[in-house]
């Protein structure tokens, strides 16, 4: 007969695995099956399952009531900590669309049929270039890791959602748009400078259509930029997915 309290146990990190892969980037791709999503779920669970030891449980209730509890709590907080992860990693998305305000992509959004949300071009680009990276690096390997760890730092049933939690995600969210606005910054520099120098031109020249000659001169400028910065994004990508791994961290200790 299966031991029916190890049973509860088992489905509460089963809970915040799956919470915590459906809303980070690893599976939050709308073409992913859901029985594909349950089933990786499932697995990591079964590998995470041994390092949740009594000491990592904070007295899960008996009774139904308590039980309900403490499944609403397991999947709130897996939903918490995969909501983080996206936001970090959706400032090289904010990057590519402030790039694309000032380019001119911005008037022509991509439908993007995996998230189900309205894109631009840079910014779908560089997402997709950050994933790529990502997984390069053993990114979802950290993930993994940094997951099965939460257990350790926060015990089954024993997550609170209080001002630090809050304060602590407002944290990473301010912190992803100033990664945004550095990853941008010198295509941005660039650009400015082309509308100054087109300003100048169009005082000097009246006859000229700066209206109509600075699209082309812009987003060449701007592609010519970031082909020349794309190099150097590596190392701002090592930056960002260890900020990943250090605000894991820092959201799991607010919950103490």
């Amino acid at each position: 007969m299966p031991d029916l309290s190890q049973l509860s146990i088992f489905f509460l990190v089963f809970l915040r695995a799956l919470a915590f892969l459906v809303s980070g980037p690893l599976l939050s791709f709308g073409g992913i099956p859901a029985f594909f999503k349950i089933g990786f779920s499932l697995a990591l669970t079964v590998v995470t399952y041994p390092l949740v030891t009594p000491d990592n449980l904070a007295g899960v209730p008996g009774d139904a009531w308590g039980y309900g509890l403490a499944v609403v709590s397991e999947t709130a907080f897996g939903l918490l900590l995969g909501t983080a992860v996206t936001i970090i990693l959706n400032s090289i998305r904010m990057a590519g669309q402030f790039i694309d305000i000032q380019i001119g992509y911005s008037m022509a959004n991509l439908v993007d049929p995996v998230n189900n949300v309205q894109n631009t071009l840079l910014a779908q680009y560089l997402y997709l270039l950050a994933l790529v990276f990502w997984f390069l690096l053993d990114g979802h390997y950290t993930l993994i890791m940094g997951l099965a760890g939460s257990y350790q730092i926060v015990p089954i049933s024993a997550a609170s959602f209080d001002g630090g939690v809050v304060y602590t995600l407002v944290k990473i969210f301010s912190g992803a748009f100033t990664i945004g606005l550095k990853v941008s910054a010198p295509i941005l520099a660039v650009l400015l400078m082309c509308d100054l120098t087109l300003g100048f031109l169009a005082r000097t020249t009246p006859q000229i259509n700066v209206f109509i000659t600075g699209f082309p001169i812009k987003i060449a400028a701007g592609l010519l930029t970031l082909s020349l910065l794309i190099p150097l994004l590596g190392a701002m990508l090592r930056f960002l997915f260890s900020t990943i791994e250090k605000d894991l961290y820092t959201l799991m200790k607010a919950q103490l």
